[in-house]
């Protein structure tokens, strides 16, 4: 490599020189410094110290890769507390706010090693399909490393970034096409059914995922389309794509009804006919059997059921309900067929 490509490489375009070849020029030089990519708003640093990856710091507006958004998605910190940390112990980057996590047992230096590192393979994975933009590599004598991230071989990480995006290609053409939006079972028709059932709800369902599946699964909301869960997700674009297949496949998500204009589950208007199955009518008959039985009370094996119940007062509405669903069926009936009489 000639000196001309190297201080080309140095300060250039995307279109001109690929971020892999300065890459492979800090790694092998075993250079020391900071090499900055910018992208319209988006930005993204690297530190090297001795051709070794050391620190970052990128701010993307489309993915969720900042510690405190990821702190806030996965229900560790909300906003308020955020606010508080950084009040009462004047931080003032993010590796003050994650020695506080530690000291404070909110996190550990295990658990922010492993976030590190895979925020740190993302970086690359989105910077390098930029296709247009500008980087720069600034040498410098001292580099602060960062204290919960190992130093990293540069080469390793690169090749990690390009096999998750050679995967990632194969999977989105799996799911195409990305502007689809689906939803989950918590899918609410009103903001008055959130609150303390939906924790109850999405608690339980902590039982049949794993952290990182649960994560994902909390962003089908009936808003959100197929490429924007896959980029904020805070579990990576490559397991957000296998874990949004692996939910398709196995019916836990569904598209969105389009009904509404932002697109959730719309709850049965009140005059609306259902449509019942054969296993509705069969639980409704046996329901209104059990009514039949329950609602003449026995007193000394006569009488009348005094006191009504809970159950009873279910009974009443089921046989309510039965009633407005054969006098529907009625008049649809003579609608079809004007003639037929009652």
């Amino acid at each position: 490599m000639n000196n001309t490509r190297v201080t080309k490489g140095l300060d250039a375009n995307l279109e001109n020189f690929e971020l892999t070849d300065i890459m492979q020029l800090i790694s092998q030089q075993v250079k020391s410094g900071f090499l900055t990519v910018k992208n319209g708003d988006d930005t993204c640093s690297w530190s090297f110290n001795e051709g070794a990856l050391v620190d970052f710091d990128c701010e993307f507006s489309n993915h969720a890769l900042e510690l405190k958004e990821i702190l806030k998605q996965s229900n560790i910190l909300d906003d308020s507390q955020l606010i508080s940390l950084h009040k009462d112990n004047y931080l003032d980057s993010d590796h003050d706010l994650e020695k506080i996590l530690v000291s404070k047992n909110i996190s550990n230096r295990e658990e922010l090693e492993k976030t590190n590192l895979r925020r740190l393979i993302e970086s690359f994975i989105i910077t390098l399909q930029w296709t247009k933009g500008r980087y720069k590599f600034i040498p410098a004598n001292k580099i602060n490393h960062h204290p919960f991230l190992a130093p990293q071989d540069a080469n390793f990480i690169i090749l990690e970034s390009l096999r998750q995006i050679d995967e990632m290609a194969v999977m989105k053409k799996r799911l195409q096409p990305l502007d689809r939006i689906f939803e989950n079972s918590l899918t609410l028709s009103d903001d008055e059914s959130s609150g303390v059932n939906d924790i109850l709800l999405q608690e339980g369902l902590k039982d049949q995922f794993d952290q990182g599946e649960f994560e994902v699964y909390k962003l089908f909301d009936g808003r959100r389309d197929l490429q924007e869960i896959i980029e904020t997700s805070i579990t990576g674009q490559l397991h957000s794509c296998d874990t949004i297949i692996n939910f398709i496949d196995r019916n836990i998500v569904a598209l969105a009804t389009t009904e509404t204009g932002h697109q959730l589950r719309k709850s049965p208007e009140p005059l609306q006919v259902r449509n019942l199955t054969g296993i509705a009518l069969l639980i409704l008959s046996g329901a209104l059997l059990l009514s039949t039985f329950l609602t003449v009370g026995f007193d000394n094996g006569r009488g009348i059921l005094k006191h009504p119940t809970l159950f009873s007062a279910i009974i009443d509405n089921l046989k309510a309900d039965r009633l407005n669903i054969q006098k529907q069926v009625r008049e649809l009936l003579k609608q079809d067929n004007p003639n037929q009489s009652e």
